[in-house]
């Protein structure tokens, strides 16, 4: 070759090099992105997201603190509403009509049984706000209604948890020298004042007219509209309760089921209640208008839950909220749509139990599942023996309210207990005839007995959670252990005479009072949390799931009760009862003369072992045929079992299979989970730069053959 030619040879050679090398390093960059999105086995991140499906998200943190909470600010109490706004609590309205308005609410409330109850921390309640003393102006927030002009505002709350805070303005008969009956007037003024009107004074009004016509009169103006409300409290005409409390429960049941994540100092979305320490923080389902920040995931769509919660009108009828149990949980996995569940609670004729106290219900069976994953189940226990106070429970099981829960239906059980054999009932009278010897010892413990439970691929329905009461002997017995003695100066034979006598006349009703009785409903709701998270434990070791990282963890310092409560409070109470009689019965008998002055009942709660009995489809096909159906439905609007009284209340991604009647479909217009559908395994993006590394070789290879 000339060397002329091999100038050129080489340069031509320099150049192709030049882009092989270009096209290499835009392959290898694809690989990394496609890396970065491949499923793998790590759950997604968690980066924050801008809107919910309720609008803009709600700032994490503002000047005088998080959304949705309670400040002292320059002395005043002040609540923070969703949109991050101040509204200082005032003693007074500005007019009569104002003052009258909001006794008539509050009294109508209390009447309704929606009133704000300081024992369960659940409820509604109007106050006023001082529009002399506000922190923030409208204008200064952006757009929207701030109502930071309105005379009064109306705080939600829910097991301690505050839902929402919305403005209220009060008006009445416009008097501008027109006929004060002129609806147009009236119909105007109120009009102004909402949202998108003229002066955009608040969220909400309430009309209060002079007469009872001239009140059906405008109430028929805005009939259908959730945010005006038309009273006379003359008469007592009323067009009923403002609704504004229905998206921040609907969002809060949205968000149930929605675990930890890590949150920056110094900042926290509303729901977060920080514990100080590290920079951990539990979501606790109730971010404004499903917002979500501070890394954590979207809340899920309103499923059948937050639906039949928040909208009266989508509930097929009536339900018992009362009664609101956990009976369904499912996880895809993290790419998949995360975690999914129901809820089931008896139909009624009318509603009863507020939808708070559903939601409180709801958020209780939530804390209680990620307490049972945080903590090893070695804790799941309770004692109070008088004897003991440094053993009463667990000390980080002791901060959840699933230790209190606990704690407090021990106390119960020995209250049920202490009924039943008192000498001056029919049943305590034959207990006492029927005893031997001079020593009693009745120790007893609350444990799980065998729960029923369909399980189908990554899907658990709970039949039934059935509660047993064991003595002491036989729970001893099954941990391994015989125990002291309980009456070592008194035969072994008249000790077991009286246990079977107990057995026999006692124990069958104390057993139905845990499984049936209102005063352990609590107790159930947690150990049907706690039989989820048990086989959610198993279900995690055999595939990805959402939150596999916090099983034993040990982190329960976003789950710490929001009662005035420590477990010692709980043991004094048990004492106080035991040294004034409650558990001590003295009773003389004619046989023989003897004084039984000396009867000990205390043992415990014990969940450490749940254990299960599973069901085939054929037996589920033959006891509950529309089950996996109705389960599958409620993830999207509250379903109905009519042949068993039951509704069904879900919430989650909803999950389509090819022939899964179990699974529901995502409602039109729904949005992919993040990275579903999107992922790339990773030894699929590796084979595939391999292969380009391969043909762009033997590509060079080529033209060097071809130029010699």
């Amino acid at each position: 070759m000339r060397e002329a030619d091999m100038d050129v040879y080489r340069a031509g050679t320099r150049e192709w090099r030049r882009r092989v090398t270009a096209v290499l390093v835009a392959l290898v960059a694809v690989a990394v992105a496609l890396v970065g999105t491949g499923s793998g086995s790590a759950p997604p991140a968690r980066a924050a997201t801008a809107a919910g499906p309720g609008g803009p998200s709600t700032p994490p943190y503002t000047k005088w603190g998080p959304p949705l909470t309670v400040r002292t600010i320059n002395g005043r109490k002040t609540y923070i509403d969703a949109n991050g706004v101040p509204h200082v609590l005032g003693s007074s309205g500005d007019t009569a009509d104002a003052d009258q308005a909001l006794t008539f609410m509050n009294r109508r409330l209390a009447k309704d049984g929606l009133a704000y109850d300081p024992k369960t921390r659940t409820g509604s309640e109007y106050l006023f706000q001082d529009e002399t003393n506000r922190l923030e102006e409208k204008a200064s927030v952006g757009d929207g209604v701030a109502g930071t002009t309105s005379d009064m505002i109306k705080v939600t709350w829910s097991d301690g948890r505050l839902i929402s805070v919305e403005s209220v303005d009060s008006t009445a008969t416009v008097r501008t020298g027109a006929d004060p009956a002129d609806l147009d007037s009236i119909s105007k003024t109120i009009t102004n004042k909402l949202p998108g009107g003229r002066k955009s004074q608040s969220g909400n009004v309430v009309f209060t007219a002079t007469t009872e016509d001239q009140a059906k009169a405008v109430a028929e103006r805005f009939r259908g509209n959730p945010n005006v409300r038309v009273i006379h409290p003359g008469s007592g005409y009323d067009s009923g309760e403002l609704n504004t409390e229905a998206k921040g429960v609907r969002s809060a049941a949205g968000s149930v089921f929605v675990g930890p994540g890590d949150c920056p100092e110094g900042q926290s979305q509303s729901g977060f209640r920080r514990s100080g320490g590290p920079a951990r923080a539990r979501y606790a389902g109730f971010a404004a208008r499903g917002a979500i920040g501070c890394g954590e995931s979207p809340a899920p769509r309103a499923g059948g839950l937050a639906k039949g919660l928040s909208e009266p009108e989508q509930a097929p009828g009536g339900i018992d909220f009362s009664q609101l149990e956990l009976r369904y949980l499912a996880d895809s996995g993290p790419h998949a749509g995360g975690l999914r569940y129901a809820f089931q609670a008896p139909s009624a004729t009318s509603r009863h139990g507020s939808a708070l106290t559903g939601l409180a219900h709801a958020a209780q069976a939530s804390d209680s599942f990620f307490t049972w994953l945080e903590l090893e189940p070695s804790t799941f226990w309770v004692n109070l023996n008088p004897n003991e106070p440094d053993r009463i429970v667990d000390s980080r099981l002791g901060r959840t309210d699933a230790g209190r829960v606990l704690l407090q239906a021990d106390l119960t059980l020995k209250k049920t207990t202490g009924k039943l054999i008192h000498p001056d009932s029919a049943l305590g009278a034959d207990f006492w005839r029927g005893l031997s010897g001079n020593c009693m010892s009745f120790r007893t413990w609350i444990v799980p007995a065998p729960a029923t439970v369909y399980v189908k691929g990554d899907e658990l329905y709970i039949l039934k959670s059935p509660l047993n009461v064991q003595m002491e002997a036989q729970y001893l017995k099954q941990h391994g252990s015989s125990g002291a003695v309980s009456c070592p100066e008194q035969a072994k034979s008249v000790q077991d005479h009286n246990e079977a006598l107990f057995r026999r006349l006692i124990l069958p009703k104390v057993v139905k009072a845990v499984n049936t009785a209102p005063e352990y409903a609590d107790l159930r709701r947690v150990y049907l949390s706690r039989v989820a998270a048990e086989w959610y434990r198993k279900l995690s070791l055999r595939k990805s799931t959402m939150y596999a990282g916090l099983i034993d963890q040990g982190d329960v310092s976003g789950l710490t009760t929001r009662e005035d409560w420590t477990p010692i409070d709980t043991f004094h109470a048990y004492v106080r009862s035991y040294t004034k009689g409650e558990f001590k019965v003295t009773h003389r008998t004619r046989k023989g003369n003897t004084l039984y002055t000396r009867t000990y009942i205390y043992g415990g709660v014990d969940f450490s072992r749940v254990p299960f009995a599973s069901v085939t489809d054929a037996q589920l096909k033959a006891s509950s045929p529309t089950l996996t159906r109705d389960v599958g439905q409620s993830l999207r609007a509250p379903t109905t079992d009519r042949a068993k009284g039951q509704v069904w209340l879900g919430g989650g991604v909803p999950v389509a299979a090819p022939g899964d009647a179990a699974s529901g479909a995502p409602d039109s217009g729904a949005t992919a989970a993040p990275n579903a559908g999107a992922a790339v395994p990773r030894w699929l993006v590796a084979l595939a730069v391999l292969a380009a590394l391969l043909v762009l070789r033997l590509a060079v290879r080529r033209r060097r053959t071809g130029r010699r």
